[in-house]
């Protein structure tokens, strides 16, 4: 009886171990640089200016599951945009579910790249969610496509 129960807690504490591992509490982060393209941009470009009024003086952008920060560099490309591109790193987050810049403390939302996939040769699908919106109203799946050398936005869905 009492190997049973030995053996039956070693079963137990390697399907925990197991799961923890397929599991873990917090996402990896991704390859920033792997987001980081003219479509991404082109994308960024469409909707940022389609937010909803009133739009918010920053939008802090974020990779993958587990909010990865884009470059420098990356963010550098939307200098001068309205409203202004930040790092998710720049923003603060008290416990009342909204964001603000760390250094200037102007309210602004997450734009959270989640993933993309492409579909075939020049397409993409990107799932995008908004921090802004409601919990199950908040992710879209955006295509865009290179038409003629430019990023054209082909569609817009709820995800």
């Amino acid at each position: 009886m009492r190997l049973a129960v030995i053996i039956l807690g070693l079963l137990l504490l390697l399907a925990v171990g197991w799961w923890r591992h397929e599991h873990p509490a917090h996402p990896a982060p991704v390859d920033a640089s792997l987001y980081e393209t003219d479509m991404t941009e082109a994308l960024l470009r469409t909707i940022l200016p389609a937010l909803p009024p009133p739009a918010p003086p920053v939008c802090f952008l974020a990779f993958g599951d587990g909010r990865t920060s884009p470059s420098r560099e990356f963010i550098a490309r939307f200098a001068g945009s309205q409203p202004a591109v930040r790092s998710c790193a720049a923003a603060a987050s008290p416990p009342i579910g909204r964001y603000f810049d760390a250094s200037t403390g102007r309210e602004g939302l997450i734009v959270h790249i989640v993933s993309f996939k492409e579909i075939i040769p020049g397409t993409c699908d990107y799932l995008v969610r908004f921090s802004n919106l409601p919990e199950g109203h908040d992710r879209f799946t955006y295509r865009i496509a290179k038409i003629g050398g430019d990023w054209v936005l082909e569609s817009r869905r709820p995800a």
